[in-house]
């Protein structure tokens, strides 16, 4: 599955001048949540929302992971990623579910809270990200991820409404010869991946409570 279409790619010395920096390079990058990479908000499929509460859960040390590595490339294996998954996962859950329910809180604990629909506990199990310069020639560089998310949701008698892993495979993003970030490339990437496993868990979830 490619996100986007990056079209030609016509590298100048610029260009060249800027892969090699990056293949050479032992930089850390940090990014973090950014709107601007999900889809307008829109109602989900039916158009309708469904009436009561989704409790988005998830631990403090979940919402507060933060994965910090290498790419599994050869291109760019000095740099390492910091990205918070946690807080993202959970930030891009609730304007997911938003679409498809009428009303939707994030919370750290269950305690307190009653008379909801169903509470539903995201949590990305594996992620692993790679600069793939070989499928351009090496003129070019497309970042690659690749993401698991475990998604359970119980209903406030603690039945399980569904209990899943959704699997992204691998995903390429947008394709650059030259970038001045390019860790956000990749980001950008985790946050659409991220917003299309959690819309198939909303999905799962509307048709198992509705």
């Amino acid at each position: 599955m490619k996100m986007t279409n990056a079209g030609s790619v016509r590298p100048g010395w610029r260009g060249m001048l800027a892969i090699a920096a990056l293949l050479l390079s032992g930089c850390a990058y940090s990014v973090g949540y950014n709107s601007t990479y999900l889809p307008a908000p829109a109602a989900g499929a039916t158009g309708e929302r469904v009436a009561g509460q989704v409790l988005i859960y998830m631990p403090q040390e979940d919402v507060d992971w933060v994965y910090s590595g290498h790419p599994t490339s050869f291109t760019a294996s000095a740099t390492t990623l910091s990205i918070p998954l946690g807080s993202i996962t959970q930030q891009i859950a609730v304007r997911v579910f938003a679409r498809d329910f009428s009303s939707v809180q994030a919370v750290t604990s269950l305690e307190g809270h009653s008379g909801y629909l169903v509470e539903v506990q995201p949590k990305v199990r594996h992620f692993e990200y790679a600069y793939n310069q070989l499928r351009n020639l090496g003129l070019a560089i497309t970042p690659e991820v690749s993401l698991e998310l475990h998604v359970l949701a119980r209903d406030p008698a603690g039945k399980v409404v569904l209990d899943k892993v959704y699997e992204s495979g691998a995903v390429q993003g947008e394709t650059y010869v030259a970038s001045a970030s390019p860790a956000e490339k990749t980001n950008a990437a985790v946050h659409q991946v991220l917003w299309r496993l959690l819309s198939q868990a909303a999905t799962d979830i509307r048709a198992a409570v509705h």
